[in-house]
């Protein structure tokens, strides 16, 4: 099985049109758990899919769940 990575991420939901729904600020910020591959991410018990090729409201990933889209950023990894 494929060794998953943390990294402390940051989350913004989008809008149909490309801006954050909480504009100047991320809505979740902490703990987020990666595939190895970035497909997939586990935060908060949400399961996002990685967007393949954009979207056009700029997210990165998708709820599994709602069916919302996010920008999900990356920072510091952990051990």
């Amino acid at each position: 099985m494929a060794k998953k990575q943390k990294f402390i991420a940051a989350m913004s939901q989008m809008t149909q049109n490309g801006a954050p729904v909480y504009a100047g600020c991320e809505r979740y910020r902490g703990e987020a758990v990666f595939t190895a591959s970035f497909n997939t991410c586990y935060f908060n018990n949400i399961t996002l899919t990685k967007v393949k090729g954009g979207d056009i409201n700029d997210s990165n990933y998708k709820c599994e769940e709602s069916g919302e889209y996010y920008r999900v950023m990356k920072f510091d990894k952990l051990q």
